[in-house]
């Protein structure tokens, strides 16, 4: 179903006006966010699908960034390797949606693991310099490393309950090597602090749809994963407390490394790693509020970092180079540009009124309850996030447009929309949090 909806999306911009499909399409979306109503006797479980209020806002997210990922790349949908590009967006939305609704842990493992592959292909096929190959082989053994002692795990919980279904799985054997080797894969694809390295090379020679669907969409299956696994993890309370503090050192470091960055994609990149510090840190409480401050968290972020990406990409396209301290002065030359670039650096930070606002919110009312201790660490986590995002804004901005400048092309209506289309859900859905209830 979901390929025959994309084979016609794809279909329709080819034999159709793209700002006629690109109207239409946005339409025929604005009524979904408030129209829908899932509430729990709407629940479909078997042994093959399930699908419940976590899902479904996984599914939502998955569908709508990919469809913003290639709205975004029209210059290479109409090269010669277009077909080629669409199947493997294709390919991934199949493996998302499949990985979010599957109730068998080992397909939740295959498809976990292969969303690696069309990735690798789109940032080895269209990145930008020749370190796109050493940046993917980074990402490849990163994942590879976790991946297979979670394999293992899969094995060792296949025998002992003679099942794979998430409901019917438990185990009498608790180990903190068991533990690390479970966990140990969600942290690298999250990515948690330490484990970190492949994700700047990975955004910073990716195109601009390979980051966009890689920090909307792709981190968070590692978040989704602890969660599905928290039938066992919830059994090492005193184990996961190292993870908690590692991600709260995690997160502060990589807030600095933001306030030291003079590329600006790898600036957002490091802001992904301390907003995902925040989600692993409410995933291991195991509350009911943490869970759905997290959901929360990883919604809002998907979509907010997915516009910074596409954002800096029309700066990119316009000035030709990535540095923060050349491109500047874009209020005067681009003002509606401007004007989205302070929305979104301002929902970044969790300003009002945004979802990332709410998320926040629910975040630190949970790690309250668990630690009243660590706080104040959070609300420096907090207050480096605005800095550094206002360092980011300021910069480009405002001040004098460099002298290197001698011509650039003006925004196109295209453009407009796709940042439109990432301010509606998260300016919109806090009047719908039913969804994350």
């Amino acid at each position: 179903m979901f390929i025959s909806f994309f084979f016609l999306t794809f279909l329709s911009c080819y034999m159709m006006d793209i700002w006629f499909f690109c109207l239409s399409f946005l339409f025929m979306s604005l009524p979904f966010f408030f129209l829908v109503n899932f509430s729990s006797f709407m629940l479909s479980k078997n042994s093959y699908l399930m699908i419940d209020i976590y899902t479904f806002l996984m599914l939502i997210l998955s569908l709508w960034i990919v469809i913003l990922s290639i709205f975004s790349s029209f210059n290479i949908i109409f090269s010669k390797l277009g077909f080629m590009f669409i199947f493997l967006f294709n390919l991934i939305n199949f493996l998302l949606l499949t990985c979010f609704c599957t109730s068998n842990m080992l397909f939740f493992f295959f498809m976990f693991e292969s969303s690696l592959i069309p990735t690798l292909y789109i940032i080895m096929g269209w990145g930008y310099k020749i370190e796109r190959l050493k940046s993917s082989l980074y990402m490849f053994f990163y994942t590879l490393f976790g991946s297979f002692p979670m394999l293992v795990f899969i094995f060792f919980l296949s025998k002992m309950n003679n099942s794979l279904i998430f409901g019917f799985l438990e185990s009498s054997s608790y180990s903190f090597m068991l533990f690390l080797i479970s966990i140990f894969a969600f942290l690298i694809k999250m990515p948690m602090f330490f484990v970190h390295s492949w994700l700047p090379k990975a955004h910073v020679e990716a195109p601009v749809s390979g980051s966009m669907i890689l920090a909307g969409v792709l981190l968070k299956l590692g978040g989704y994963g602890i969660f599905r696994f928290s039938f066992f993890y919830i059994f090492f309370m005193n184990f996961s407390n190292f993870w908690i503090y590692l991600s709260i050192w995690g997160g502060l470091l990589s807030s600095f490394m933001c306030l030291r960055q003079i590329d600006m994609k790898s600036l957002i990149a490091y802001s992904s790693i301390s907003h995902m510090s925040m989600v692993i840190l409410a995933l291991l409480i195991f509350s009911e509020t943490s869970m759905m401050g997290s959901f929360m968290m990883m919604f809002s972020h998907g979509i907010c970092s997915s516009c910074l990406f596409y954002l800096f990409n029309l700066v990119y396209e316009r000035s030709g180079t990535r540095s923060i301290y050349l491109n500047k002065g874009f209020m005067s030359i681009f003002p509606s540009l401007s004007m989205w670039w302070f929305l979104f650096c301002s929902f970044n930070m969790s300003a009002p009124p945004s979802l990332n606002l709410l998320s926040e919110i629910f975040l630190i009312n949970s790690i309250c309850s668990w630690d009243f201790n660590i706080l104040f660490i959070i609300m420096f986590l907090c207050f480096l996030a605005g800095v550094y995002n206002l360092f980011m804004y300021s910069f480009l901005c405002h001040g004098k447009v460099s002298s290197l400048f001698f011509f650039c092309f003006s925004c196109k209506v295209r453009e407009l929309l796709i940042c439109f289309l990432h301010f509606f859900p998260l300016f919109f859905l806090f009047l719908k949090l039913d969804l994350f209830i």
